[in-house]
């Protein structure tokens, strides 16, 4: 495969199957996969997706917050980007084709799918996700020093860390509070209070990081393998941060319906009564969460895709 190098003709309309390591500063060997671009008739590798510099509309299989500054730097100048909405229809059309799975054939594959299965980003999308990042940045950062602290007073030392950690508190609040307001009162609204509902939980930080930043338009196995929930297939390469996320959401799932059984989902009711341990317990609560937040933002995709072809 051909390496993009700048100086050839690129076409006018990319097709993309997108990788979230590719481009940083790890050496290739380390970091993964690079994108890999089907332009209707080669197929090129690009680190970054502002490589295209003559492309006008780019179509791609996956939105990741790694690519959010490409993404925002290619709409600047007027290129138009769109998402597929359900992976789904690259397995169906996969298997329809008797192709391996490949990241040339799923970019190949993009190229076949009708226009209606995906749609524009606006620059104004993206910017709301780069300025809520720095936001769940500064919560991540204080939940894990008030967990270190309260782990040095567990230990023994204690050098004021309970002040520290009355402060920390109390900003984390304020952040906590930031997040969930600003994702509960954006084009987020619907999935976010869906999702709550269903866990039977009033308003979760987690959950709205989650979806905010896990790229729920994939299928179930391609989240899975993101957040490390296959590891022998994914060699131990994963979205850690991401997984911290879900995993303190499964454990708060876990404590709710271990102590209060009553008017608790009966699902994760019969996950507790089934699992053969705590830990088993805590990962099928996790393959759960995400089977619910993938379901429940497929299903608002697909009625505000239906609202906007209605409306055509």
């Amino acid at each position: 495969m051909e390496k993009w190098d700048g100086e050839l003709k690129m076409a006018k309309t990319v097709f993309i199957d997108v990788s979230w390591t590719a481009g940083g500063k790890r050496k290739r060997a380390r970091q993964g996969q690079p994108h890999i671009v089907f332009d209707g008739k080669r197929f090129y590798e690009v680190d970054r997706l502002t490589e295209l510099r003559d492309a006008r509309e780019v179509y791609i299989d996956a939105l990741f917050p790694a690519i959010y500054p490409d993404i925002l730097r290619l709409l600047k100048n007027g290129v138009k980007v769109f998402l597929l909405t359900n992976t789904k229809i690259l397995k169906k059309l996969r298997l329809e084709n008797n192709l391996r799975k490949t990241h040339q054939n799923d970019a190949f594959i993009l190229s076949r799918i009708p226009k209606e299965w995906f749609r524009e980003l606006t620059i104004e999308e993206i910017k709301f996700k780069m300025k809520l990042r720095p936001v769940i940045k500064k919560y991540e950062w204080l939940a894990r020093w008030k967990s270190t602290l309260k782990g040095l007073i567990t230990k023994g030392f204690d050098y004021n860390f309970r002040e520290s950690i009355r402060l920390i508190q109390k900003d984390l609040k304020k952040t906590v509070k930031e997040i969930i307001s600003t994702v509960s009162n954006s084009r987020y609204t619907e999935v976010y209070r869906r999702v709550c509902d269903i866990l039977r939980i009033k308003d979760s930080v987690e959950v709205a990081v989650l979806i905010m930043e896990l790229p729920l338009h994939l299928g179930v196995g391609k989240l899975r393998a993101y957040l490390g929930l296959n590891p022998v297939k994914n060699n131990n390469h994963y979205n850690r941060r991401l997984r911290r996320h879900l995993e303190a959401l499964a454990y708060n799932i876990f404590i709710n319906n271990y102590r209060r059984k009553k008017d608790e989902s009966k699902e994760f009711i019969n996950i507790l009564k089934n699992a053969s341990s705590k830990g088993e317990a805590i990962l099928r609560i996790q393959l759960t969460i995400l089977r619910i937040l993938r379901k429940t933002w497929i299903e608002a995709e697909n009625n505000q895709t239906n609202e906007r072809l209605a409306g055509q």
